[in-house]
């Protein structure tokens, strides 16, 4: 439980930067409705997807790679993996590079994330799964985004966007990445 909520923690604070900015810089509108059906709908897909996806990405994958790869490449390569399954083929260029690179940047950050938390799914789950159920929140009933809202800090997308695919977001995800991995390092030194 404690390893879930830290991760659920997480992808709070990672959303709750990204709103903020569109918040405050006008291109969004609180609203704040949400009703049953639609609340049901994201606890559903903060537990389903987040477990499923968890479950295959850094459960799994992960530890094939690592097993074939060695540590090093098996976070790149899953974080590679993670991210080309999730891209949209429809969008142009430009908007499919920077959606790439944010889910790679995830991908990354939820290697770290298991590796931090002793090599449980349940931080990674909290945080993916966090991350597109209260999205989904935010999206059907939270706030109006608005259709002059620059694609660098919603993300690309049309109807629906992806702020993990903004330059603000990527920024966030390096800024995070980071922190983990400073953290992580710290651990590992203090174990000699």
């Amino acid at each position: 439980i404690y390893y879930f909520v830290k991760g659920l923690t997480i992808s709070t604070i990672l959303l709750s930067l990204i709103l903020i900015t569109i918040i405050g810089t006008k291109y969004g509108y609180w609203i704040g409705k949400i009703y049953p059906d639609i609340f049901f709908n994201g606890i559903l897909l903060l537990i389903g997807v987040g477990f499923a996806e968890e479950l295959i990405f850094r459960g799994w994958l992960l530890e094939e790679l690592k097993n074939q790869f060695g540590l090093k490449n098996a976070i790149i390569a899953q974080a590679l993996v993670f991210s080309t399954v999730h891209i949209g083929f429809d969008l142009p260029f430009w908007q499919m590079i920077s959606i790439l690179t944010g889910l790679f940047l995830l991908g990354i950050l939820l290697a770290l994330v298991r590796l931090k938390d002793r090599s449980s799914l349940w931080g990674c789950i909290g945080l993916h799964g966090g991350l597109v159920g209260l999205w989904f929140l935010t999206n059907n009933g939270l706030l109006e985004i608005s259709e002059d809202a620059p694609k660098w800090l919603v993300g690309p997308g049309n109807l629906n966007t992806n702020p993990l695919g903004g330059i603000f977001g990527i920024s966030l995800m390096i800024v995070f990445c980071l922190i983990y991995l400073q953290s992580f390092k710290k651990e590992i030194s203090s174990f000699k």
